[in-house]
C-alpha cells in the first residue's frame, strides 16, 4: 500500500492573494513594510507578549535571544544533549560553553527535576541561561523550568521552531488535558524568550525566516543598538511577512487536523509496532502542533532499514538529530552520561507532519503504508 502525502506548503487561496496584494500595493518592495508590521501584531496578540522582533531565522532569532540575556565569552548555556545542532553553535558562536543535561525518558528534552538538579551543583555559577527546545511538537513543561531560572537568576530561552501553535495548560498540575481556550496559553510564553522559526518544512512558512518572543520590555531595550544600524540588519522580508499571515488565520485549525489525524493513528495502531518504540506521550493540560512524530528503532541498522523503506510505501519519514552525546569536554560540560539521548541521535526516525493533514476519513491509508514498512522492515 503506498501513501500519498500531501504538498507542502498546502495550495492557500488567501496566501496567493495576499502576495498579489503585496505586488499590487508595492509594499514589497519597503523598507518599513505594514506588511511586517500586521504580522508583529498578529503574533504579540497571539502570544500575548509586549513585544516580538521579526527576524531572518529561528537560528538568528536565539543568537539575538543569548545577546539580550547578555551572553559572550566564559558564560555556559544549558541545553539538551539532544536538539537541534544550531542551537549549540549558536551559543559556542558568542564565546559560551554548552552545558549538556541529558534528555528524561519518554521525552526529547530534559526535565524540570533535571535543571533543578542542575541549579543545586556548585559548579553552577557560570550558568547564564537556559535553552528548552519544545523538540518536533513535543509541549515541555516549563513553568517550573521559569521557577528554577528565576531563582538562580538564569534566563530561559524556549526554543518553540517547531511548536508553534501548540499550548499548554495554565492550570497549575491538570490530571486531564484542558481543553477550553480560556485555561490555554500558548508554548513559548512561559520562558524569557522564545524563538519561532518560519523555515521550508514549519508548520508556519515563508521558506526562511523568524521572529524573537520577548516577555520582558526591559531585555528587549537591549537590542535596539545592536539590530538597528540603523535599518534592521536581521530583517524578514514584506513579502515573507505577507505569506505568514495568513497562515496564522489558519494555524488553530490546522494544529486541529494533525491532532486529530495523530489520535485516529494511536487509537488504531500504536501498540501493533512491537519492534518501534514511541518515544513521547500526551501530556495532560498539553496540546501539540505535531511537526515530527518520533520512534526509537530497535538499532542504527534497523533505523537506516526503515528509512530506505520508508519512500517505497511513500512516507515521509527521515532521521532525527544526531546528538551531542560524544562531544568532547573541552567543546561542552556534561552533567550526566547523556546515555538517553546517545540512543535518541542512533535509533530515533520521525514522520513529517504534512502526512497528518489528509482528511481524516482517509487515516486508513496512513494506517496501511505503515503496516506494510513494518512488515518490510522486521521481515529483511
Amino acid at each position: 500500500m503506498r501513501f500519498e502525502a500531501p504538498s507542502w506548503p498546502p495550495e492557500c487561496s488567501e496566501v496567493r492573494q495576499a502576495v498579489i496584494d503585496a505586488l499590487d500595493s508595492r509594499e514589497w518592495g519597503r523598507y518599513h513594510s505594514t506588511l511586517c508590521d500586521h504580522l508583529q501584531s498578529q503574533l504579540q496578540s497571539l502570544f500575548a507578549v509586549p513585544e516580538v522582533r521579526l527576524c531572518c531565522s529561528g537560528t538568528v532569532a536565539l543568537e539575538i535571544a543569548l545577546r539580550a540575556a547578555k551572553i559572550g565569552s566564559g558564560d555556559e548555556v544549558i541545553l539538551s544533549a539532544y536538539d537541534y545542532p544550531g542551537n549549540l553553535r549558536t551559543v559556542e558562536l558568542l564565546g559560551a560553553k554548552p552545558v549538556l543535561l541529558d534528555v528524561s525518558p519518554g521525552s526529547l528534552t530534559f526535565s524540570s527535576d533535571a535543571l533543578e538538579l542542575a541549579a543545586e551543583r556548585s559548579d553552577s555559577g557560570s550558568v547564564s541561561a537556559v535553552i528548552v527546545s519544545h523538540l518536533f511538537g513535543e509541549v515541555v513543561e516549563t513553568k517550573k523550568m521559569r521557577a528554577i531560572c528565576d531563582r538562580v537568576g538564569w534566563t530561559l530561552i524556549e526554543d518553540v521552531c517547531q511548536s508553534v501553535g501548540a499550548t499548554h495548560s495554565s492550570v497549575v498540575n491538570p490530571t486531564q488535558a484542558v481543553e477550553d481556550p480560556d485555561q490555554q496559553e500558548m508554548v513559548g510564553t512561559n520562558g524569557h524568550l522564545a524563538t519561532l522559526s518560519f523555515g521550508g518544512s514549519k508548520p508556519l512558512t515563508a521558506g526562511a525566516g523568524g521572529a524573537l518572543v520577548i516577555n520582558e520590555r526591559s531585555l528587549a531595550a537591549r537590542l535596539g543598538s545592536w539590530l538597528e544600524r540603523p535599518s534592521d540588519v536581521y530583517s524578514l522580508s514584506p513579502l515573507q511577512a505577507a505569506v505568514l499571515g495568513p497562515q496564522l488565520e489558519h494555524l488553530a485549525r490546522m494544529r486541529a487536523r494533525r491532532n486529530e489525524n495523530w489520535k485516529l493513528f494511536r487509537e488504531q495502531r500504536l501498540g501493533s509496532y512491537p519492534q518501534w518504540e514511541w518515544v513521547v506521550d500526551q501530556k495532560p493540560g498539553r496540546i501539540a502542533n505535531p511537526y515530527k512524530i518520533s520512534w526509537l528503532a530497535q538499532s542504527a541498522t534497523h533505523r537506516a532499514r526503515v528509512i530506505e523503506l520508508a519512500e517505497t510505501f511513500g512516507l515521509p519519514i527521515g532521521a532525527g538529530y544526531r546528538s551531542f552525546a560524544k562531544t568532547s569536554e573541552r567543546r561542552a560540560r556534561k552533567i550526566t552520561s547523556c546515555e538517553h539521548a546517545r540512543e535518541l541521535g542512533e535509533r530515533l526516525f520521525v514522520l513529517d507532519h504534512r502526512a497528518l493533514l489528509r482528511d481524516p476519513a482517509e487515516i486508513e491509508s496512513l494506517v496501511r503504508a505503515f503496516d506494510s514498512l513494518y512488515e518490510a522492515s522486521v521481515s529483511a
